[in-house]
């Protein structure tokens, strides 16, 4: 776990600084792979979320700026891609999970360069959209990102 810290150049809202597992920084691409999932404080666990997996320390103190704290790691870890996991999705009790009821089966796969446009596409596979999530509104705002749907372009591939 490195001295790495957020702040600086790209200016964190909540996270000035924060011990984060050094590999994310030390791969020469990284690629996110979230499974798409109810979160009883984030309402959903996506792209942004994920990031939560590089944190050390006790993460339970970025719960009272959740929001803002998930877009300031993202600003601060930079995928060449994300790849959402949408096979099955949780739709409920989430992020544990509670009975196979809660579990929703999509066969879907979504992948893009953009995580604020992922994460805003994966709210719609739970009936929300991109602008219920904070951290979605907040990275959108921040500039990291587009969640506006009808303005992106959206291949969709039956195989």
């Amino acid at each position: 776990m490195g001295p790495y810290f957020i702040g600086g150049g790209i200016n964190g809202i909540s996270l000035k600084s924060w011990p984060l597992y050094t590999e994310v920084f030390e791969a020469d691409k990284v690629i996110n792979v979230p499974i798409a999932k109810t979160h009883g404080l984030s309402t959903l666990t996506l792209g942004m979320k994920n990031w939560m997996g590089v944190m050390g320390g006790w993460r339970g103190r970025i719960h009272q700026r959740i929001d803002e704290s998930l877009v300031d790691l993202a600003m601060f870890i930079k995928p060449v891609l994300t790849v959402l996991d949408a096979v099955r999705i949780l739709t409920a009790n989430g992020p544990q999970g509670g009975r196979l009821t809660d579990v929703k089966v999509l066969n879907t796969i979504v992948a893009s360069q953009d995580q604020v446009a992922l994460d805003a596409f994966g709210a719609t596979l739970f009936g929300l959209k991109g602008s219920d999530l904070g951290y979605v509104l907040k990275g959108h705002e921040r500039g990291l990102g587009s969640m506006d749907l009808p303005r992106i372009s959206i291949k969709r591939l039956n195989l």
